[in-house]
């Protein structure tokens, strides 16, 4: 029973609640070059790339290893991520 619980609860945080990085995150990676330089060394791609994923403000600015980076430098969860509500339909195709 309880792991039927903690899947939903996960589903749900997962599924409905569409994750971004905030917009202090998305200021330092275009105005700060050591922040900009780390970021792109922990998710393995070019500093070009991570400007134009932050232009964009990607999903891929939240995989792991950036949040990684992010926390070490002194952030904390509520100033690194901002949460967009997402709303699904269902249709029955019966």
């Amino acid at each position: 029973m309880h792991i039927v619980c903690i899947f939903a609860y996960i589903y749900e945080q997962n599924y409905t609640n569409k994750m971004k990085v905030s917009q202090i995150i998305v200021e330092k990676l275009l105005n700060d070059k050591n922040f900009r330089l780390n970021t792109a060394l922990a998710l393995g791609v070019t500093e070009r790339n991570v400007i134009n994923l932050a232009k964009s403000n990607s999903d891929n600015l939240t995989k792991m290893a950036a949040v990684n980076f992010y926390k070490s430098t002194g952030l904390k969860d509520d100033e690194i991520f901002v949460y967009e509500k997402v709303t699904y339909t269902s249709t029955s195709h019966n």
